[in-house]
């Protein structure tokens, strides 16, 4: 009996969400963490959520920092973003620069700096007002991008014989940038301003008149000069 109630304990222990706060009212922040990691937040200074799933819902007037093995956001984020897991889902909007690392993520928000994505497939959606930088196997572009991008094939796209991923350009883009891929596709949907450099397997079919395309020719996205 004793040895079931210390299991017990234990298990409490570990699936409780524990929750601190500190500093002034007027820039308070917060730490969550636990198995499961879930609350609406109305936060004046930082957040930062761990835990297996994690759920984050509200308003942070600074930084908010999220990881999890799922993250699950639609946050009003007043400064800088972070957030990493298996798989992140993330709406609403963020004032400043986002860093984003996951196996999968899913994005459909309002970035007011830079975006900087690292994935094996990746979903951009919404606005981009910053640079974008994105490395990933399936990579579809549907955003606004407002400023330059830079996206890097790596990896395999759905197991096929490729080893610089496929990038789906499906938004618009302000200020051009560098494509790099074993398969780049535009989408009708696609405009673009500003000087573009696509270096892919073969050239794609559609795309903006007079921009700048090579062959990868056996290299590695990865290793080549912008």
């Amino acid at each position: 009996m004793h040895k079931l109630i210390l299991l017990a304990a234990s298990t409490l222990a570990i699936t409780a969400c524990t929750n601190s706060s500190y500093g002034p009212a007027e820039n308070r922040s917060t730490e969550s963490a636990g198995l499961i990691a879930a609350r609406h937040l109305d936060v004046t200074g930082d957040a930062e959520m761990a835990g297996v799933l994690v759920q984050a819902n509200g308003t942070v007037g600074r930084d908010l920092d999220l990881a999890g093995a799922r993250v699950d956001s639609s946050t009003a984020v007043g400064g800088d973003l972070s957030a990493a897991g298996a798989s992140v889902r993330f709406t609403g909007s963020v004032g400043g620069n986002a860093e984003i690392a996951a196996a999968t993520t899913w994005l459909d928000a309002d970035f007011g700096g830079d975006l900087d994505v690292a994935g094996a497939r990746v979903t951009i959606d919404g606005r981009v007002a910053g640079r974008l930088q994105l490395h990933g196997a399936r990579m579809n572009l549907k955003a606004d991008f407002l400023g330059p991008v830079e996206v890097i094939g790596e990896g395999r796209d759905d197991g096929k014989r490729n080893r610089n991923g496929r990038a789906i350009l499906a938004g618009s883009f302000a200020q051009g940038g560098f494509i790099c891929a074993t398969h780049v596709e535009f989408r009708n949907s696609a405009r673009f301003a500003g000087e573009l450099r696509v270096i892919a397997s073969e050239r794609p079919e559609g795309g903006p008149s007079g921009y700048s395309f090579e062959l990868l020719d056996g290299r590695d996205c990865d290793q080549i000069d912008l």
